[in-house]
């Protein structure tokens, strides 16, 4: 599945309406905010259509997956082209066998959940909270206030100058560009060695002014912990798509389709080929870098993107002042 899907689901008591763009989206929220009755609402319309007393509109089939237990599985085998709904008694949706079983097919799921799955890799802007005014509802994002720390006007190289360490979710080539950047202003910069050791890496850095870099397209397992952290301690978050994703908007790759591709990404990132937008843009980034000077290898960065002209050029939204 691609794009966006548009859900407007009703019953005499409430209507939700909502738009879907990623394969996978995570409902947050304590008991009695809406996330139960609205898939009960669709279950509801699955089994018994509009003699239930919900009508339900989308381009796609909408299914629930409610009190399957070990069922799941078998359920799901025969779904296909689907959004698909999954209240949060459903236990399975934190093993890796469940990751492992949706890696691949052409469903989206949208996942109600308080707690945070750390087998999928979902994105920060895939996490929503149901907002209900009177019989109407709808789907928030939780962290998208995030997007002032670091959207257009952030000024990401004065910003690390404020700090006296930049922590890197990555340990290969966004790590090393990082580490240019940091070495030209004279701060430190350190590896997490990954999304799931950013939270003790800095609990360990002691009484330091902390910038937090890592891939928002698959830190949602992560982000509430961290945010928290980083919310208590002063600390501040730069959490771009991905590493990959800031080199090709920075105009140094040259294609007729990729100013399309970003604008829209959700229109050419298929479900069943890529498990995040952030393997997406790393394995568009690899074709369209192919034999050329600015090949792009994940595991070691290319010097051409570490000269200071494509430095500032790959963070030219969040630059002010590049030494």
């Amino acid at each position: 599945m691609i794009g966006k899907h548009f859900v407007d689901i009703q019953n005499r008591n409430v209507r939700f309406k909502f738009e879907i763009e990623r394969n996978i989206s995570i409902i947050r929220g304590d008991s009695a905010t809406g996330k139960t009755t609205l898939i009960s609402m669709v279950n509801d319309y699955q089994s018994q259509g509009r003699a239930s007393g919900v009508q339900l509109s989308c381009d796609k089939n909408c299914v629930a997956m409610v009190g399957l237990g070990n069922n799941w599985k078998y359920f799901l085998a025969g779904i296909n082209d689907s959004i698909v709904f999954i209240d949060e008694g459903e236990e399975y949706v934190s093993s890796v066998d469940f990751a492992k079983t949706i890696e691949k097919t052409d469903n989206y799921y949208v996942i109600a959940t308080r707690n945070n799955l750390c087998t999928l890799p979902y994105s920060v802007d895939a996490i929503y909270e149901l907002k209900c005014s009177g019989k109407y509802g709808s789907l928030k994002k939780t962290y998208n206030s995030m997007k002032r720390i670091y959207a257009d006007k952030f000024k990401i190289v004065n910003k690390m100058a404020e700090n006296d360490v930049v922590v890197s979710e990555d340990d290969h080539s966004g790590y090393e560009f990082y580490q240019a950047v940091t070495d030209s202003i004279g701060i430190a910069c350190i590896t997490a060695h990954g999304k799931s050791n950013i939270l003790n890496t800095i609990r360990t850095t002691h009484d330091k002014k902390l910038l937090i870099v890592a891939d928002g397209a698959a830190f949602g397992p992560e982000i509430s912990n961290v945010y928290g952290l980083a919310k208590s301690k002063g600390y501040t978050l730069f959490l771009p798509e991905s590493f990959e994703w800031l080199i090709l908007k920075s105009g140094i790759i040259h294609d007729a389709s990729l100013a399309d591709i970003l604008n829209e990404p959700g229109d050419y990132i298929d479900s069943t080929e890529y498990f995040s937008w952030e393997r997406f843009f790393t394995a568009l980034l690899i074709r369209l870098s192919d034999k050329t000077v600015y090949k792009y290898d994940k595991k070691r960065i290319n010097s051409y993107y570490i000269s200071n002209v494509n430095i500032k050029k790959i963070l030219q939204d969040y630059f002010e002042d590049f030494r």
